[in-house]
């Protein structure tokens, strides 16, 4: 095995991946997806969980309108679907009014309420909200999905309710993955993988930035991907330096550097990948460049243990690089969470406090986010999804490295 081969694989080497088999989804005639196979106790143990939670911090109850939090919580896969969760006693779930049965025969919950028009939907909000007697109460909202005008409208008329993130209380559930949800992020790892190695192959002089997304999203979607998370970034040449590209009508060039980043779902579980090329050979720059963030990330790889605050990670990124005559060029922000969302709790470049969480085993983390920004050779940036093992990082995405 020759040094350039032995950087790429050092850090994911070593680790056999296990044999678990897939639990695939369940569709029925009308398009909606049941529970995914998944034993629905732990569903019903995760709404336990949460409602102890809920008593150790005040809320009164939960009004769940993401669909990872509603997954998490109910196991169904479902567009437009809510749970209102109470502190104590059995949760309501809110469907379009057809999917009523389907959705009792996924969740496996007996109250299920129906609305045909966005008026109906609001009322039914409302009348749970005065059946629960919330107006004075703490109450968690999926802030991030839930439309402004309705958090608005809901504190006008509830002018004594205290919302607060969702997050607060299912973030630290979601963490640590268990092996099922490892499970599936490894298959949607693997589908990332076959996304960049078709967007790699596809890059040649004189096609677009979409052309080459497009070749990644159709693979990705051939081995599994049920969406994507945000937009397939191919950022070529200038677009390099950009901090999140818009993958756009650019005509690749030859010796352009060019930044792929993938982000499929597989079964509700996402991942997040990014690997930087050439449109041809390198240069003798470009290639020292890549190289060096492929081996700062490895060596990060192996030093990061449980126990680690979540800030340790940006910090020996920033010391290798600052090392290496780069830390001013450098992007910081180099780790988030990933799971359910492909960008989900730790996110210190949005929450900095979550700098001093203390990260456990079996949580799944993009390690590599940040870009390193050289003119006028370009941007280069390498990030894979990574399981937490007590003996490192572990890289549940597996394309090499060093491409060129």
């Amino acid at each position: 095995m020759d040094r350039k081969t032995s950087l790429v694989n050092l850090a994911c080497v070593g680790r056999d991946r296990a044999s678990l088999r897939l639990r695939k989804a369940i569709i029925d005639s009308s398009g909606a997806s049941a529970n995914i196979g998944v034993d629905m106790n732990t569903f019903e143990s995760r709404r336990q969980r949460a409602q102890e939670v809920m008593a150790q911090h005040g809320v009164a109850a939960l009004h769940i309108t993401s669909r990872e939090n509603y997954f998490y919580l109910t196991g169904d896969i479902r567009n437009v679907a809510r749970i209102f969760l109470p502190q104590k006693g059995e949760p309501t779930v809110i469907v379009f009014d057809e999917e009523i049965e389907s959705a009792k025969k996924a969740t496996g919950i007996g109250d299920v309420r129906g609305w045909r028009s966005p008026q109906d939907l609001m009322r039914t909000f409302f009348s749970i909200t005065k059946e629960h007697d919330l107006r004075e109460k703490k109450v968690g909202f999926c802030v991030h999905s839930t439309p402004a005008f309705l958090l608005h409208r809901v504190q006008q008329l509830n002018p004594r309710m205290t919302v607060v993130e969702s997050e607060e209380i299912l973030m630290p559930l979601r963490y640590a993955k268990d092996p099922t949800e490892i499970d599936f992020m490894r298959k949607a790892a693997e589908v990332a993988d076959k996304g960049l190695e078709a967007a790699v192959s596809a890059i040649a002089p004189g096609r677009t930035e979409i052309e080459v997304a497009g070749e990644a999203e159709y693979a990705m979607r051939r081995a599994g991907a049920m969406r994507f998370a945000t937009s397939t970034f191919v950022d070529s040449g200038p677009h390099s330096l950009h901090l999140h590209g818009g993958t756009v009508r650019r005509k690749i060039e030859p010796g352009d550097l060019v930044v792929i980043d993938v982000h499929p779902i597989v079964d509700m579980y996402a991942c997040d990948a990014a690997r930087t090329v050439t449109c041809g050979s390198p240069s003798t720059n470009q290639k020292s460049l890549i190289k060096l963030y492929a081996e700062v990330q490895e060596t990060v790889l192996n030093a990061m243990r449980p126990s680690w605050k979540v800030s340790a990670v940006t910090e020996m990124f920033l010391k290798l690089f600052t090392d290496k005559g780069y830390g001013s060029q450098w992007i910081s922000g180099p780790v988030h969470g990933v799971g359910l969302e492909f960008e989900e709790w730790p996110h210190p470049s949005h929450y900095p406090s979550h700098l001093q969480l203390e990260m456990k085993e079996n949580w799944t983390l993009a390690i590599g986010h940040s870009l390193l920004t050289v003119r006028p050779v370009g941007g280069v940036r390498i990030e894979d999804t990574v399981l937490l093992n007590p003996t490192g990082g572990e890289c549940l995405t597996r394309t090499p490295k060093l491409l060129n």
